[in-house]
């Protein structure tokens, strides 16, 4: 019967993304876990976007992540707190949209344009979403320098336009992240 109606029976197709029936139930599975859960009851909800993994990049994402954590009413989190892995990148877009609407502030630590930071920089300029978003941008000292770092025409146009709304502040040391990260409301 499915067939005859046009419906595939194998997928599900969330808004244009065609999920099988497994990664549908895997998304909802993750984005109504206890951490998602934790999310409704928290005044503040931080989003903390920008580098993964084992490195000096993350580790200064992460010190972003505890700050934010600490404040009274307010809970921090990732996109890796919800447990996607890099070989569920289909899910990935689903699960960032529904995280970009949960939180209350989106704060995006970013040092270059290395990685995905194009495709989530776009996204943040979504109608609904970009009056969220603070920027905590690392400098370099030198135009050069700058230049080497942010060298992507796209990732530039779409951090100008948070730049022209005053809510990119700007670091060169720890330290002076983390006195950034206090003026994020």
């Amino acid at each position: 019967m499915a067939e005859e109606s046009g419906v595939d029976a194998d997928v599900i197709d969330v808004d244009g993304l065609a999920f099988s029936f497994e990664e549908h139930e895997r998304l909802k599975t993750l984005l109504h876990s206890d951490r998602f859960r934790e999310l409704a009851f928290s005044e503040r909800r931080y989003l903390v976007l920008g580098a993964g993994g084992d490195t000096d990049v993350a580790d200064r994402r992460m010190a972003v992540y505890k700050l934010l954590a600490r404040r009274r009413d307010a809970v921090s989190f990732r996109l890796e707190d919800f447990g996607l892995t890099p070989d569920e990148l289909a899910l990935w877009a689903a699960a960032y949209e529904n995280l970009c609407a949960k939180a209350t502030h989106i704060v995006l630590v970013i040092e270059d344009y290395e990685g995905g930071y194009v495709w989530e920089l776009g996204y943040l300029f979504h109608e609904d979403i970009r009056e969220k978003v603070w920027v905590l941008k690392r400098e370099y000292g030198s135009v050069e320098a700058n230049r080497a770092r942010y060298d992507n025409g796209m990732a530039a146009s779409h951090l100008q336009l948070v730049e022209n709304a005053d809510r990119t502040f700007r670091w060169t040391d720890r330290d002076e992240l983390e006195t950034q990260t206090e003026k994020i409301p």
